[in-house]
């Protein structure tokens, strides 16, 4: 006798409604997303397993929040996607060298992707976060990755591929840096390897 076990994903729509958007600065509808794996034995559900998605989705923007928004919109509350997208560009930033040119692209890059203006004083902060330390990226974005779409997780990724072959000549230790921020982000290398190619 063998069994035939494994996991099945479930997407589930847990709520809707209005919300005060911290990016577009007005009422707009959100829907809270939950993904939750179970485990099967001959494709049967038959337990749950640890939730792997839960966040909160702007319908006008896409940001990506913490679900705690719609409970406490009085708090600061950031656009989870718009961070980790900064801290993953930044960190490649630092491995590259910090120049003007370097700087202009990650600008440009930055925009193209989520439509927002940065400064370089927005870089700045975010390197001495990286450099100091205190704040590791790749942690960081093991934190966030719960609170992200997969959406917004394969568009850093994309982002991350362009950032860096745009600054120099991919080479084997770029593709380790974006294998591991997908690594944390819970994606798996076959989906980098599809994302780069389709997209870049």
């Amino acid at each position: 006798m063998f069994l035939l076990f494994g996991e099945k994903y479930h997407a589930n729509q847990v709520a809707t409604g209005q919300f005060e958007c911290p990016i577009c600065l007005s009422e707009t509808h959100y829907t809270h997303h939950r993904v939750q794996p179970k485990f099967t034995l001959f494709g049967i559900g038959i337990a749950k397993l640890e939730i792997t998605s839960d966040y909160v989705i702007c319908h006008q923007c896409n940001s990506c929040y913490d679900p705690q928004i719609i409970a406490t919109p009085s708090e600061q509350h950031i656009a989870i996607d718009k961070a980790a997208l900064i801290r993953t560009l930044c960190y490649i930033l630092s491995g590259y060298g910090d120049t003007g040119q370097s700087r202009t692209r990650l600008i440009q890059l930055y925009k193209q992707v989520t439509n927002i203006d940065i400064t370089n004083q927005d870089i700045s902060t975010e390197l001495a976060v990286i450099n100091s330390g205190k704040a590791p990226t790749l942690p960081f974005l093991k934190q966030v990755a719960l609170r992200l779409s997969p959406k917004a997780k394969q568009d850093i990724i994309v982002a991350c591929y362009q950032f860096a072959s745009g600054s120099c000549l991919m080479e084997h230790q770029d593709r380790v840096r974006i294998n591991t921020i997908a690594s944390s982000l819970d994606i798996s290398l076959p989906e980098v390897e599809y994302l780069i190619n389709h997209n870049a």
